[in-house]
């Protein structure tokens, strides 16, 4: 099993959990995706569960089951339903996975073909790929489902075979109430809840301290924007309104939205915008599965606005209470981080009750959640800030999950003799303070990947590179680390850290820098023995 920040557990009196306002925003650049590379096409017509929604599943169990890091692929400069790139006569749209060759082993070839037995399409590139990279996936999301209402979005899983141990299962006995929502949880998905300030007030610390990030649909949005009061913030009393969303002072008479019971329906059909948004990737549009409910349109008061930072996914153009009651836009689907502030969580409204079902629409309705999803908890992962102590109080280092645990700890670089698998004394001396670490901390998990440089052929170097593996791992545990603590695999020469590939000539310096070993971070969860009160 596979243990990632989003569902972090503490052991222990000393390890403590800190976070800082480092704002994520991604950035889309242009990489070379290497030939053997794994991508999947998301853009087929017609859309259907199988090729559209069950791709998540499938996301979400590489995510979670191997050690890889997945590229999403959206070209930011297309139109609607434009195309993010081809592989021959193969057109992909609506944003693609891809999985690099270097993480591709037997056992994920395997994996893969049993997932395209069940519908999921993709194909191995064939040659190196110039590709525009909106950001990676590294972890997989960790929903909660709101105790209220929280069935409503088992079919959005269901449809997409995520399995149930994603969201707490399919028995509200397992799903939370805002007030128990922790470090552990990624998502909230409050689906038509009626949210009351004293029961819901906890998301605002949930979502600016833990980055936790919340979904609303129909008009637990408009409720909620409109909640405030005072909560007890360290030592002193705070007023806060939970406009996530909406501009104005907290407690103003004209903060928040427009109540959902004071406003008519919306008109579609809507304008679909941001094409290149990450929430922006799906085929055609969601109208029809978005007009049922109580809410089916969102209003910021006449005298406010929507957020600065506020993505306006879907609107409509001809809302009727536009600008009698609001000056609008009226917004169907709208996503953000929370008060505006890039450091703390996505929130997400979506209108209607119930937008799941077998429908273009539905399936498009269904994505945008999914592709927020993925991307709120990958912007999580990036916020939270793991700061390890001593007795003394003294700070050790701080590390995110997906972080080499030799850089933190600010060790030499564990490398190998040309053509070797042996432990060098110096690098023994290093694994030894990785070791001492992992006894002190034993939430600690680390994943080792280790690598050769460009020199003899592929499928040497892989045999190579798993046998420094192999013998990093026994050193370890011949040390008391338990083996169920360590995985790892070689990556032979398929992530050089310098141009020295093949046929390149280069330093014997140089080509040292690639024979190293990678010790990468991820915390165990169920050491977690008791609740982080917030």
């Amino acid at each position: 099993m596979r243990f990632t920040l989003q569902n972090l557990k503490f052991y222990g009196l000393y390890f403590c959990i800190f976070f800082y306002g480092i704002s994520f925003r991604a950035q889309t650049k242009y990489e070379v995706i290497p030939a053997g590379s794994y991508a999947l096409n998301l853009g087929l017509t017609p859309q259907t569960k199988s090729n559209a929604l069950k791709p998540y599943g499938f996301i979400y169990r590489v995510l979670r089951d191997f050690p890889v890091e997945i590229k999403w692929v959206i070209n930011p400069e297309k139109e609607k339903d434009g195309i993010d790139f081809s592989l021959g006569e193969e057109d992909f749209r609506s944003g693609s996975f891809i999985i690099p060759v270097s993480y591709i082993s037997e056992d994920l070839k395997e994996f893969i073909g049993n997932w395209e037995a069940k519908g999921i399409v993709g194909s191995f590139l064939k040659e190196d790929k110039k590709l525009p990279v909106f950001t990676e996936l590294s972890v997989d999301p960790k929903w909660t489902l709101d105790k209220q209402n929280g069935s409503i979005a088992l079919n959005f899983f269901k449809a997409a075979l995520i399995p149930s141990s994603a969201y707490g299962g399919n028995d509200a006995s397992n799903w939370k109430n805002p007030w128990e929502l922790d470090i552990c949880d990624d998502i909230f998905v409050m689906p038509h809840a009626e949210p009351k300030f004293e029961t819901h007030k906890n998301l605002y610390i949930w979502n600016t301290k833990y980055k936790g990030a919340i979904w609303a649909g129909c008009h637990a949005a408009s409720q909620m924007e409109n909640l405030y009061g005072y909560v007890e913030i360290g030592n002193s009393s705070k007023l806060i309104q939970l406009n996530f969303l909406s501009a104005g002072a907290a407690g103003a008479r004209t903060t928040g939205l427009i109540p959902f019971h004071e406003h008519r329906y919306a008109t579609p059909p809507y304008e679909h915008r941001l094409p290149a948004d990450p929430v922006s990737q799906y085929i055609g549009v969601s109208d029809k599965a978005m007009l049922n409910g109580s809410e089916r349109i969102f209003y910021p008061k006449k005298a406010n606005a929507w957020r600065e930072n506020v993505k306006e996914i879907v609107i409509d153009p001809t809302a009727p209470d536009v600008p009698s009651l609001s000056y609008g836009p009226g917004c169907v689907l709208l996503y953000g981080h929370g008060f505006g502030n890039p450091s703390n969580g996505l929130v997400m409204y979506q209108a209607s009750h119930d937008i799941s079902g077998d429908g273009p629409a539905n399936i498009a309705a269904i994505r945008a959640f999914l592709n927020w999803s993925f991307y709120a908890t990958e912007i999580k992962r990036r916020e939270n800030i793991i700061r390890f102590q001593n007795e003394l109080g003294d700070k050790i280092f701080a590390a995110r999950v997906g972080d080499d645990l030799g850089k933190m700890l600010n060790l030499d670089p564990i490398l190998f003799d040309l053509d070797k698998a042996e432990i060098k004394p110096k690098a023994g001396r290093e694994l030894e303070q990785i070791a001492d670490y992992m006894l002190e901390y034993p939430e600690l998990l680390i994943d080792i990947r280790s690598h050769t440089d460009s020199r003899a052929d592929d499928a040497y170097n892989i045999n190579l590179s798993n046998e420094r593996v192999k013998a990093t791992k026994e050193f370890l545990i011949s040390r008391g680390i338990d083996r169920a603590r360590i995985s790892g695999r070689g990556y032979g020469e398929t992530e050089l850290v310098n141009d020295c590939r093949n046929g390149v000539p280069c330093s014997e310096a140089q080509h040292e820098q690639n024979r190293r070993s990678e010790f990468i971070l991820s915390i165990n969860c169920d050491l977690y023995t008791g609740k982080l009160k917030l």
